[in-house]
């Protein structure tokens, strides 16, 4: 007898909730939408995605580096104010809240730059070693192939350049710059054009031309300086002053006749 009045109880009350929630979609609409894969908000839907509101009517939605950059200085900003109070708090749970924070930014790092060096390998048009070898054996081959390419283009600038080199003949550093540059003249054939500022010469050359305005008009005011110029479309390309070794200067020759700014870098 109480199975059965279970029984009827039960059956009353699937009854009343299936009247409540015919009421209920009568009264609401609820349940009446054309597909269950139609997303409305305001109905029963198990596959209902809600997508972003609309940012208000004159007002750019945020893209997501600029709320990236937001959530950086939030966390950077959380991180200095715990460091503060440790400093000026310094009670255990504040300097080990600022600990744990600090662990939480080290941890971060560190998978930036395991993905940064992931990236790399993974993608050669960013890989800067693929332009300058950092490992001792491509090291030595960069270095040896960029030489022959410096001694190359000291051959095929004699033609047209030439080294205009400024100096007094009681300057000691010119009297070391004018050994260098006799002896780049000797090995590599480079036409050097010796301008005395003050009208005497050198061991190296004892008959300079004697500066007719030209320092003057190239900004030179300091001995030796030397100028690369072009003796058919009149260029100067000033290459340095003071003390130079050979090394630097074919150096210099090469990036400034033959590269363009970022080339080698």
């Amino acid at each position: 007898m109480a199975g059965k009045r279970t029984g009827v109880v039960a059956l009353s009350l699937l009854s009343f909730l299936f009247w409540g929630m015919a009421s209920h979609a009568r009264a609401s609409s609820a349940l009446d939408y054309r597909s269950a894969w139609e997303c409305d908000v305001t109905k029963f839907n198990w596959y209902c995605v809600v997508e972003e509101q609309e940012a208000p009517q004159g007002k750019k939605r945020k893209s997501k580096e600029e709320e990236a950059l937001e959530r950086l200085e939030q966390w950077k900003r959380e991180l200095e104010a715990k460091r503060a109070l440790s400093i000026l708090e310094p009670t255990p749970e504040n300097v080990k809240a600022y600990i744990e924070a600090q662990e939480r930014l080290l941890q971060t790092a560190s998978i930036y730059s395991d993905v940064w060096r992931r990236v790399v390998w993974q993608n050669p048009e960013i890989n800067y070693s693929m332009k300058r070898p950092v490992a001792s054996a491509g090291i030595e081959a960069f270095n040896r192939e960029r030489r022959n390419k410096e001694l190359e283009t000291l051959k095929a600038i004699n033609q047209e350049w030439g080294i205009f080199f400024f100096f007094r003949s009681d300057c000691p550093y010119c009297h070391v710059m004018a050994s260098t540059l006799k002896m780049m003249t000797d090995l590599y054939g480079i036409t050097v054009f010796p301008v005395s500022l003050d009208g005497g010469g050198l061991p190296e050359y004892p008959q300079p031309r004697v500066d007719n305005g030209l320092a003057s008009m190239l900004g030179v005011s300091l001995v030796p300086t030397m100028v690369l110029g072009n003796v058919r479309d009149r260029r100067m390309i000033p290459i340095g002053s003071g003390v130079v070794s050979a090394t630097e200067l074919i150096e210099r020759i090469y990036v400034l006749t033959q590269t363009q700014p970022g080339d080698n870098y």
